[in-house]
């Protein structure tokens, strides 16, 4: 029987009984890959409470203490790890977020600021007057006007309304002049867009701004939401980088924490402070003390925004962007959360970027690891001291799926970065060189959609630097949870480690590249149950909040 056929019974699933006093489930007929190497797969798994106690090549003497659960033939995989995703963001972008541009097989639609002032008029003639207007996903690089609309473009389009709108990579924006005061910003002589550091240090206020108009009912349909794309996509832990240091209080940071603590989706944060205060609030509820990502711990901007650092000058401006911080500060900062405990993300995209916290990150004395976030574009010289930190002192964190998007339809790159700067782009160098690479989207920055990413490694934007699917796939699991601090838990499908696990008709390591694309899960089960799709209700929302909490 398909596995297409076997879905018509119970969901996927042909459930025989077997004698009383059960005390798990034991999920047979499946071609169970542990993700433990290519090649290494097993017949059945025993479950109990959650986690796995047992994987056997054929059925066990003791399958009668088990209720017998049929996979049917189907390929059984450990869940997906998103290790950079800015949750709080990505819950009010699908409840209430509004794109400008689409992504088609025809290139970026809109493309021209006639058509992005008529999504925003469209958009903004079904909300109430006054009402905030919240737009992501515009794109510089593929409007051909390459800018974003000016303040008085967005007073006129959104009626008068605070209208925020940002650039795809979430690091150039444009405010209409509400969105400007209620920023805190001058109106006056202020043509209304912000990039690089003057973009960075109001994002505290901007998402105080958009958490203040996030409804109940908006909250209870934007974690629904996340739960179902979770599952769709087989992902089952996630790394959340949230927090603004030009916040006060940042109550939109300890509401997401104490929401997430109780999420069927493993959470587990990094706090984008460099006041240590701030985080140390939170320090109580995490397994492991984690500390930056973007935020505050940006070493540069975007390369969209041009405000990404690169010691060769844009293309299209001539210039160069500078580091957010000296390395005299870097190290500093560094050196005092590593001595305390934490481990650190930080942001770097550009070259400068990445070997300014490379440096600083070569003098830690902890051991521990530590991740750079994005880091793609590296110089050989830099590169030598990424491998010599090696994978048990560094994880670099990265999002390929951009770059395969932008090499066909926003071509970003090759409009504004100088050749050169293209030869430095890594992935192949990395995980041969034995480092920590790990997959993620950057969401709400792109889709969570996994395979997007592997898709972008093994046709990697350099072909040269591709690897191969089962390699991407450790990319999203193993080497995730090794990086987390996770690996008790995660990553593989072995006995002890929690039973979220993903089905599928097909084998994914061998799979063509335009077919992980296109790849999607049959079912998804967390701790051995298949995951049940949530409503969005308000009473759900409420229900969940009386789950015992875990530590993030």
């Amino acid at each position: 029987m398909s596995l297409a056929g076997s879905r018509r019974k119970r969901s996927g699933m042909e459930i025989k009984m077997r004698g009383r006093g059960m005390s798990g489930i034991l999920f047979t007929d499946g071609i169970f890959h542990s993700g433990k190497s290519e090649e290494d797969t097993f017949y059945c798994m025993a479950v109990e409470h959650g986690r796995i106690v047992g994987t056997y090549r054929s059925k066990p003497k003791r399958a009668g203490r088990y209720r017998e659960v049929s996979l049917h033939g189907a390929h059984v995989y450990p869940c997906l790890i998103d290790a950079h995703v800015h949750l709080l963001h990505t819950i009010a972008a699908q409840a209430m977020g509004f794109s400008v541009c689409a992504i088609t097989e025809d290139g970026v639609k809109p493309d021209c600021l006639a058509g992005v002032e008529q999504r925003i008029r469209d958009y903004a003639a079904g909300r109430k007057k006054g009402a905030m207007i919240a737009a992501s996903n515009y794109i510089v690089s593929a409007v051909k006007e390459r800018r974003l609309p000016t303040k008085e473009e967005l007073d006129d389009w959104g009626g008068g309304r605070p209208v925020v709108v940002y650039n795809i990579d979430g690091h150039s924006s444009s405010l209409s002049t509400e969105m400007l005061r209620a920023a805190g910003l001058d109106p006056a002589g202020h043509d209304g867009i912000l990039s690089g550091e003057a973009h960075e240090r109001i994002q505290g206020k901007l998402t105080d701004i958009v958490a203040s108009s996030v409804t109940l009912p908006v909250l209870a349909r934007g974690i629904a939401a996340f739960h179902n794309r979770c599952a769709d996509y087989g992902i089952a832990l996630v790394g959340a980088l949230e927090g603004n240091g030009d916040s006060g209080q940042d109550a939109a940071t300890g509401l997401i924490v104490r929401l997430a603590r109780r999420f069927d989706v493993g959470i587990r944060f990094y706090f984008q402070y460099m006041d240590r205060k701030k985080a140390e609030k939170f320090v109580k509820y995490q397994k492991h003390p984690r500390i930056g990502g973007c935020g505050d711990w940006e070493m540069d901007g975007a390369v969209g925004s041009h405000s990404a650092a690169f010691r060769l000058p844009f293309l299209d401006t001539r210039r160069t962007a500078d580091c957010y911080y000296s390395q005299e500060e870097t190290d500093e900062a560094v050196r005092l959360f590593d001595e305390a405990g934490w481990q650190i993300a930080s942001h770097a995209i550009g070259d400068k970027a990445v070997e300014r916290i490379v440096c600083a990150l070569s003098k830690t004395t902890s051991g521990r690891m530590h991740r750079i976030e994005h880091c793609e574009f590296v110089t050989e010289e830099t590169l030598q001291k990424l491998l010599a930190l090696g994978g048990e002192r560094l994880a670099v964190v990265m999002q390929p799926g951009y770059a395969w998007m932008d090499r066909r339809y926003l071509h970003t790159y090759e409009q504004f970065l100088d050749p050169g700067c293209m030869e430095e782009m890594r992935l192949r160098s990395f995980y041969d060189g034995g480092l920590c690479v790990c997959g993620s989207s950057d969401s709400p920055v792109q889709d969570m959609n996994p395979y997007t990413q592997m898709l972008g490694m093994v046709d990697f934007y350099r072909p040269d630097e591709s690897l191969t699917p089962f390699q991407a796939f450790r990319a999203y699991t193993l080497y995730p949870a090794k990086a987390m601090g996770e690996e008790s838990d995660y990553g593989t499908l072995e006995a002890g480690k929690r039973a979220d696990f993903f089905t599928a008709a097909s084998d994914f390591f061998r799979l063509s590249a335009q077919e992980i694309g296109q790849f999607r899960p049959a079912e998804t089960y967390y701790g051995g149950k298949r995951y049940r799709r949530k409503s969005g209700s308000v009473s759900e929302l409420v229900r969940m909040m009386f789950k015992k909490p875990e530590n993030v």
